[in-house]
């Protein structure tokens, strides 16, 4: 984060602990005060009781869910925040039907947060420099306190590489990164490290190369936070029995909007700490069930809790490590 703003004050809504968490470390650099309410209903008694500078709410939670409560908010007597901008929280692409289909997805997703009457939007997994984005566009002016600004030595040596990505200084941060060639990939061989050439994905980021938890992509998330991205590990690893139970038991006995839900919280907390295969099966599952069809579901739920359950080892043996 380039400043800080010891005078702010944020509300972060989620149902899920783990991405509360995520959003508490993310900001804890800036000195502002978070709040944090674990329902729709939570924030609105919040709001009630105190104002807030801004209000990141996650859409998708049990009733009232985040639009919903939003649209509550905005009418509700004794409400303290008629005037704070409210940034949705998001990993679904949500295009209105009548979107223009230039946009991409993400700008149709800002475009149809914004119809409803959002300051704007966030992306599920949040990465450090979308919030400082959102941060200094939407906070008081008053209440930021820019950084010096650094000479430009200072400055490139904190970047880091030029090429790679977060994903590379992440490796780096991790002592396991080499030099970096031209094209943006690590070149391991001219540092002596035994592991050779590091994966890397079509954008020239650096990955751990495991489809089943990639710590490079989950400390990413972390903004290279070893600690905190082992805590968010554990936590995520200790939600399996539970999660997993509710997966199969909505699948079982049919409930679609109950294994959407779970689904959905399956797939964000999942690519936040590294589980990319294991999210992007919770996605389809997600949809599915969103969109009635439950063969889909009932078929698929064995493979999704399958690779479910080689993520969680995969996280138990590095957190042995």
């Amino acid at each position: 984060m380039n400043f800080t703003a010891p005078a702010a004050r944020i509300l972060a809504v989620d149902d899920q602990e783990i991405n509360l968490m995520v959003l508490e470390q993310l900001l804890s650099p800036t000195q502002m005060e978070v709040r944090t309410a674990a329902s729709g209903q939570e924030m609105l008694d919040l709001l009630r009781q105190e104002h807030y500078d801004l209000v990141l709410l996650d859409h998708v939670m049990p009733a009232p869910d985040g639009l919903e409560s939003f649209h509550i908010a905005r009418t509700m007597e004794g409400n303290l925040n008629t005037d704070t901008p409210f940034v949705a929280l998001t990993g679904n692409d949500m295009r209105a039907e009548d979107a223009d289909p230039s946009l991409s997805p993400r700008e149709a997703t800002r475009a149809y947060y914004k119809g409803e009457g959002f300051a704007d939007y966030l992306p599920k997994p949040v990465l450090p420099q979308d919030i400082e984005t959102i941060l200094c566009s939407l906070l008081p002016a008053g209440k930021l306190i820019r950084a010096e600004p650094e000479t430009p030595a200072a400055a490139e040596a904190a970047a880091g590489p030029a090429k790679g990505g977060l994903f590379a200084r992440v490796m780096q941060l991790q002592g396991e990164g080499g030099s970096e060639n031209a094209g943006g990939a690590q070149d391991n061989s001219a540092s002596g490290s035994p592991q050779g050439n590091v994966p890397v994905d079509p954008q020239g980021n650096v990955t751990s190369g495991d489809p089943n938890l990639d710590t490079a992509s989950g400390l990413a998330f972390s903004a290279g936070n070893a600690e905190m991205y082992r805590e968010l590990l554990t936590n995520w690893k200790n939600a399996y029995m539970e999660n997993g139970y509710t997966i199969q038991k909505s699948a079982r006995n049919g409930d679609l909007n109950a294994h959407r839900i779970a689904t959905h919280s399956l797939k964000s907390s999942s690519r936040m700490v590294g589980a990319g295969l294991l999210g992007d099966m919770a996605e389809k599952a997600e949809h599915a069930a969103r969109d009635g069809d439950l063969a889909y579901v009932q078929e698929h739920v064995n493979a999704l809790l399958e690779q479910y359950g080689k993520s969680v080892e995969a996280a138990e043996a590095y957190l042995a490590g």
